[in-house]
């Protein structure tokens, strides 16, 4: 119970700070210039929320008969909103129950089209990064815990991956002695990304307890937050060595 709460007051405290500090450049710098609704400053820092599968792709099933596709939503729409309450450009891949691959896919190409557009979707914005958000399984182990995966692609995705496992680690799950991965070829979107990459498999659905608490509102808003507010806090970081990465911190 402390531990929750001392996580909740400083995150209260810095998200306060900070969406002030962003509301403050973002209009200012939009002040400067309207842009087109679609449109987004070539210099801006986009961030790209991949809700994986959806549609006729469930997933994995959790051992409460929950879908992946359905809590990967559930956390990716609150981090969307997060990031966006932060003055975040914020790209979401699918904010409904669908897949995203074309219409005429073939029959056997169904899911490599999906993936095929969620990625021409992060490739779109060069300055983009993209999260995706997944759930992990492991039948007949008692597995638990976040983990990160990260693109070969780009140098500052394992250090995004980075941020966020040890951040959830010290914020939301103090047992949590998972290492980031490096993606192997079966990855597709960070297998070819062009931008910082990275997939947080956010907990096992095959382990009874963590299943459990996946489902419930309350924890998929802490998780979110605790990414949230890792990624945030790993980019202001770069941003006082290297100005170049982000716009206005």
């Amino acid at each position: 119970m402390f531990k929750k709460w001392s996580f909740l007051s400083f995150f209260s405290l810095f998200l306060a700070i900070s969406l002030l500090f962003s509301a403050l450049s973002f209009a200012f710098l939009r002040s400067s210039k309207d842009l087109p609704t679609n449109a987004v400053a070539s210099e801006e820092r986009v961030i790209v929320i991949d809700a994986g599968h959806g549609g006729i792709d469930g997933g994995a099933t959790g051992t409460n008969g929950a879908t992946e596709k359905d809590l990967n939503l559930a956390v990716s729409s609150k981090l969307a909103a997060l990031f966006r309450m932060a003055g975040y450009t914020v790209i979401e891949t699918r904010t409904s129950d669908q897949s995203l691959a074309d219409t005429d896919a073939k029959k056997g190409h169904v899911k490599q089209s999906d993936l095929t557009n969620r990625l021409k979707i992060s490739n779109q914005y060069p300055q983009s990064i993209l999260i995706s958000i997944h759930m992990n399984t492991y039948p007949g182990v008692a597995c638990s815990g976040l983990q990160v995966w990260y693109s070969q692609n780009n140098d500052l995705s394992a250090e995004l991956a980075s941020a966020v496992q040890s951040g959830v680690k010290s914020m939301l799950q103090p047992q949590n002695n998972r290492k980031i991965k490096v993606a192997t070829s079966s990855i597709y979107l960070l297998r070819h990304a062009e931008n910082p990459a990275i997939l947080i498999e956010c907990g096992f659905i095959s382990n009874i307890e963590e299943c459990e608490r996946l489902t419930t509102e309350i924890y998929q808003k802490e998780l979110a937050l605790a990414i949230f507010a890792s990624l945030h806090k790993k980019m202001q970081k770069d941003t006082c060595e290297n100005d170049k990465r982000m716009l206005y911190y």
